[in-house]
């Protein structure tokens, strides 16, 4: 029994499907049958009941599946840990708060990939206080991140990328899309979806604070992340103000700029004394 054992047979339990799990694998129906045959016969017991049309998990079945999930989570936690702790000269690892900031990183990824293909990232998305404390350990080699959320004292480095500002993001079919600018009278009779400050990033808590003091207190609605205000926005439950960068380019979402002078600069974080090659190449990219 392996890893990709196990995995094989979770992806078979999850899609009650031989073939969905072949093409999930990359590999052939008959190889994903092989190893689920294979399983059985190693545990004596059937894990799946199977015929040409129906795949059932059996008792046992449903019983391993629970067990290997969590070996396999497990296994994947204890992996992205060593990596996180023993990188090695043809690694970087990176580091970011908000999945939903991925796309400013996807060209920059594809550039340095055409540079230097044997260098694989690991990149981490995590909570902004866990992903801040990675970077602060030394645990990531860079950090893209807000830079009011970070001093840049004692070694620590920030290029900025691009500067941001707040935008109302709103369903494409709400009646302030279609203006091209929108003041905070505009949202006097709105429901506000805020982010709760004590998980926001700073650089969203401080403009969110100073909005919402304009706001009564029955017009707001606090979410944990951003992806949940993306969520609940996406319901038509309000308006949430936020960063552009974190906001979803979907046609379901309308981004409208709000009339207000500030603005947030985002970019990378990196430790001055970094001695791994992998970075400076990265940094010399930049």
């Amino acid at each position: 029994m392996n890893i990709n054992t196990l995995k094989c047979f979770i992806l078979v339990a999850e899609n009650l499907n031989f073939a969905r799990a072949a093409e999930a694998l990359y590999i052939s129906q008959p190889a994903v049958t092989k190893q689920i045959n294979a399983l059985e016969a190693e545990l004596g017991v059937t894990l799946l009941i199977r015929s040409t049309r129906h795949v059932e998990l059996t008792t046992a079945g449903m019983s391993f599946y629970k067990d290997a999930k969590e070996i396999v989570q497990k296994t994947q936690t204890a992996v992205n840990r060593i990596r996180l702790e023993n990188p090695s000269s043809q690694s970087l690892r990176i580091g970011m708060s908000n999945s939903t900031a991925l796309h400013v990183l996807r060209p920059i990824l594809s550039e340095f990939h055409l540079h230097y293909p044997t260098i694989i990232p690991n990149i981490e998305v995590l909570t902004f206080k866990t992903i801040r404390n990675l970077f602060l350990e030394n645990k990531l080699d860079i950090l893209f991140y807000y830079k009011e959320n970070l001093t840049t004292s004692a070694g620590i480095r920030f290029i900025e990328l691009i500067t941001d500002a707040p935008v109302c993001l709103m369903p494409e079919d709400h009646k302030l899309a279609v203006k091209p600018e929108i003041n905070l009278d505009d949202l006097s009779a709105e429901k506000i979806i805020a982010c709760n400050p004590l998980n926001a990033p700073l650089s969203i808590a401080d403009f969110q604070q100073k909005l919402l003091k304009q706001c009564s207190f029955d017009a707001v609605i606090y979410c944990n992340t951003i992806e949940v205000a993306h969520c609940m926005v996406s319901a038509g439950m309000g308006i949430s103000i936020l960063p552009s960068a974190l906001c979803p380019d979907e046609r379901k979402f309308v981004k409208v700029p709000l009339q207000d002078d500030t603005t947030f600069s985002f970019g990378c974080f990196y430790h001055a004394k970094n001695k791994n090659q992998s970075l400076h190449k990265f940094l010399k990219m930049l």
